[in-house]
């Protein structure tokens, strides 16, 4: 039997948080003893707090903000709870050895490593979604997340990342060396209810209260900066000009809700962009779509570029991290230069007027199956842990 603690900063509806879940719910309970260690606040911890035999903890110095009084306080509490564990792993007759921790996101990346480090645990693992550090930063703040990541990967066994773009940048900036365990696993989704969007089109635009001859971009995803709503908005706000029946649907929320409505009122978008908070039932959204977008300035890769090739909509977004390992120009979408509105409404006018769908892309996308990816991470524990891969 295996113990296996996962860490994660807080679990707001986004890809890591909602992969990390399904992990924990799925991973066979046969062969695995599973925890989550969370930092409180987040719109899923409800539903994480009702994952059958698992240990649900959060943990409330785990905050997602630099912070110098809690976060030394959250490493204290982190290292606590790992030898708990751990001795109730050993009170319960395992292997000392089969006990791991796999941290997601920066904070939790860091600070969980770290901790277990300090706590004994005998094998650690990180998954990268994407990095702290990225371009835009000030060099100084760049280099010191670069920094705090080498820090934390000296003590790491083995990384899983969600791109392969994400490894290499990791291996480039002397994070993964040759000593570590590393592979590519997908952000696992449904599949198969995405690939219905098509058959549901009319039902999810009477739904949303579209008319048949509106043109429809959705964008799901945070209102942080990382996503960059507000050049979206800048780029919508230049196509409504030519494009009368030219809707935006976003679904999200966050820091920037507020900019994004000043921004709305002030180029007069209040007829072109519905705000729709957070949303649950993406394969509807998407059915309604006829293109999806996103602005993101960085990303491991982003969920929704995959549930765009998926539901056979074009996706049109920025060229960074992972995003061309899915999107294909001119076949399944277009990809810029981030922070470029004049752009990424010229690539939003095209997807708008061509459509571009790869039926080939179905075969691709059996990369990201849920299943697969609880799968592949089982193996990777087991072979960290000294066991056969396939159980």
């Amino acid at each position: 039997m295996i113990t296996v603690v996962h860490v994660i900063t807080q679990l707001e509806l986004g890809g890591a948080q909602e992969n990390t879940l399904f992990t924990v719910r799925h991973l066979d309970r046969r062969q695995f003893r599973v925890a989550l260690l969370y930092g409180p606040g987040g719109l899923l911890d409800e539903e994480a707090q009702q994952i059958p035999e698992a240990w649900i903890e959060p943990v409330p110095n785990l905050v997602r903000a630099l912070d110098p009084w809690r976060d030394p306080a959250g490493f204290k509490d982190l290292v606590r709870i790992f030898r708990r564990l751990r001795a109730e792993h050993q009170a319960l007759g395992h292997d000392p050895a089969h006990f791991l921790v796999h941290t997601h996101s920066s904070k939790a990346g860091v600070l969980g490593r770290l901790a277990a480090k300090a706590a004994g645990v005998p094998k650690i693992v990180h998954t990268i979604h994407g990095f702290a550090f990225h371009e835009g930063q000030t060099g100084p703040l760049f280099a010191s997340y670069v920094l705090l990541e080498r820090a934390a990967a000296q003590v790491t066994d083995a990384f899983i990342s969600v791109s392969r773009a994400n490894l290499a940048e990791a291996e480039a900036r002397g994070i993964v060396g040759p000593q570590h365990q590393t592979v590519v696993i997908r952000s696992g989704m449904d599949l198969s209810a995405l690939r219905q969007a098509g058959s549901q089109r009319l039902e999810a635009r009477r739904a949303l209260e579209l008319q048949d001859r509106d043109e429809v971009i959705v964008s799901i995803g945070n209102f942080k900066p990382q996503k960059d709503p507000l050049t979206l908005l800048a780029a919508v706000a230049q196509l409504a000009e030519q494009r009368p029946h030219l809707r935006l649907l976003i679904a999200g929320d966050g820091e920037l809700r507020a900019a994004v409505e000043q921004v709305i009122r002030r180029n007069g978008l209040d007829r072109v962009v519905r705000l729709l908070g957070w949303r649950r039932d993406v394969p509807q959204l998407l059915a309604a779509a006829d293109v999806v977008a996103l602005a993101s300035r960085f990303e491991g890769l982003p969920k929704s570029a995959v549930q765009a090739v998926a539901a056979g909509r074009p996706f049109v977004g920025t060229r960074v991290d992972g995003t061309p390992e899915i999107i294909r120009e001119g076949r399944n979408g277009y990809l810029v230069e981030p922070n470029e509105p004049e752009a990424l409404a010229q690539a939003l006018a095209r997807a708008l007027d061509r459509r571009p769908v790869d039926p080939s892309d179905q075969a691709r996308l059996l990369e990201w199956e849920e299943d697969r990816m609880v799968t592949a991470q089982a193996s990777l524990y087991r072979t960290m842990t000294g066991l056969s891969p396939t159980g």
